[in-house]
């Protein structure tokens, strides 16, 4: 059954863009801490429960980490001209390059911002609850983030 889990949370570490050994980290912390927890999980719930700690310890590692995020779920086709044709393939590669070199310019928190945002779906409301803000501030320092996130990515799109 640990097997079982571990994959299952592997395999969400990986879908949010984690280097392997990040990955298998986390995925090691969670068990780690389901299983001291055990106790406490209503029966029937364990999957649900497990991917809440999951999270909680995804939100922890971007806190901590001075590495880049990679923003799965960022919409980057906004920022191509929506092309359509066999170019399409080496451009979508182009934009996630750039995206991802971009995000390696903008500061830790403005990372961590961006990945709640874009890989966690969180709203301001929960983004600020996880990291003990004020709404208002996360909302500001979001607003933020996006705007330098799209300086830079100017900067090295357009050279």
């Amino acid at each position: 059954m640990w097997q079982e889990l571990y994959r299952l949370i592997y395999h969400y570490f990986s879908g949010l863009g984690l280097a392997r050994e990040d990955a298998e980290d986390l995925a090691q912390e969670t068990l780690v801490a389901a299983y001291l927890h055990l106790d406490g999980v209503r029966p029937g719930k364990l999957r649900a429960w497990l991917f809440t700690v999951a999270r909680h310890k995804y939100i922890d590692w971007l806190r901590r980490s001075p590495k880049g995020v990679v923003l799965v779920n960022f919409p980057a086709e906004e920022l191509t001209d929506g092309a359509r044709g066999p170019e399409e393939a080496a451009l979508a590669g182009a934009v996630r390059e750039a995206v991802v070199a971009a995000l390696n310019r903008l500061s830790p928190p403005e990372r961590t911002l961006l990945a709640l945002k874009y890989n966690l779906g969180l709203s301001t409301e929960e983004m600020a609850a996880a990291l003990k803000m004020k709404p208002g501030t996360v909302k500001v320092r979001l607003f933020r983030a996006r705007q330098k996130f799209k300086e830079e990515y100017t900067k090295l799109w357009e050279g």
